[in-house]
């Protein structure tokens, strides 16, 4: 509506004259009320919590930011409530990895600890079912350990205690038989000697006995050749006995040296033997 304001000249009478209510301010709605010019702050509101409406050569609608500097949030804006925030899930495919979110980084992959401090498994992880635990093989293929496992230590290798308690035996343990056993060599390579084994005792090595039980042979022993018999030597270097040997020993019997000649002293010497000196005259 216009506004008009009257004026009163004495020559020309009454007039009407329209006034501009204008204000040349785009953010002012102008009108005219009761002859009076009204400007009112038009409204900018656009009923849209996504904008900010302001007014500058009339209406201005700037978007607004929502976004708030957390990596861990997906930024978005509705019309009737304005910013949203809503977590991203941070999820992947493998089993091996936990999955988590940093605000500064966003998603994260950090391969998950399969250790299950146990040393007597080998720990892996399957992209499919995550952590696995296969039992740790401690078979040395030897006969002549034990094999065990021990969860602080791992593989323990115990060596098998061949033997028994017979003294005639020697043990060994082979890799691929386990325990053998050999009879000790008693041997002593001494021909004076009987080599024999006693289970309890071990090697007996007794001397053996050379008496023939003829006291006509010297009775010895030698090392390499055993039992030497020598025959016993019963000569007294005296050609004044007859020497022999029987089953006392040594006989030194004297010799008759008689000539059965009365003309003769008959006497024996131990260096000649028998001497007869005449003793008669003719």
């Amino acid at each position: 509506f216009d506004c008009y304001t009257s004026t009163c000249d004495s020559s020309f009478g009454c007039d009407w004259i329209s006034i501009d209510c204008d204000d040349y301010d785009e953010c002012t709605e102008d009108y005219c009320e009761n002859d009076e010019c009204s400007n009112t702050q038009i409204d900018c509101d656009d009923d849209d919590e996504c904008t900010s409406d302001s007014c500058d050569d009339g209406c201005v609608y700037e978007s607004i930011d929502c976004d708030d500097d957390n990596e861990c949030t997906f930024d978005s804006c509705d019309s009737d409530t304005g910013c949203e925030h809503r977590d991203i899930i941070c999820e992947g495919s493998s089993k091996c990895f936990d999955y988590s979110c940093d605000p500064d980084t966003g998603c994260e992959s950090t391969p998950i600890d399969c250790d299950d401090h146990d040393e007597c498994t080998i720990d892996s992880c399957d992209c499919s079912t995550g952590c696995t635990y296969v039992d740790k093989e401690c078979d040395d293929y030897s006969e002549c350990t034990v094999d065990r496992c021990d969860s602080e230590t791992g593989c323990i290798y115990e060596s098998v205690i061949c033997g028994d308690d017979d003294a005639c035996l020697v043990w060994d343990c082979d890799d691929s038989e386990g325990c053998v056993s050999y009879e000790i060599d008693c041997n002593d390579y001494d021909e004076c000697t009987d080599d024999s084994c006693d289970s309890k005792d071990g090697c007996k090595n007794v001397y053996v006995s050379c008496d023939d039980y003829d006291e006509c042979t010297i009775d010895e022993c030698d090392s390499d050749y055993g039992c030497l018999y020598t025959d016993r030597d019963c000569d007294d270097w005296n050609k004044c006995t007859d020497d022999t040997c029987g089953k006392d020993g040594c006989c030194n019997t004297p010799i008759d040296c008689d000539d059965d000649n009365e003309c003769t002293l008959d006497t024996c010497k131990g260096e000649f033997g028998c001497v007869n000196y005449y003793t008669c005259d003719d």
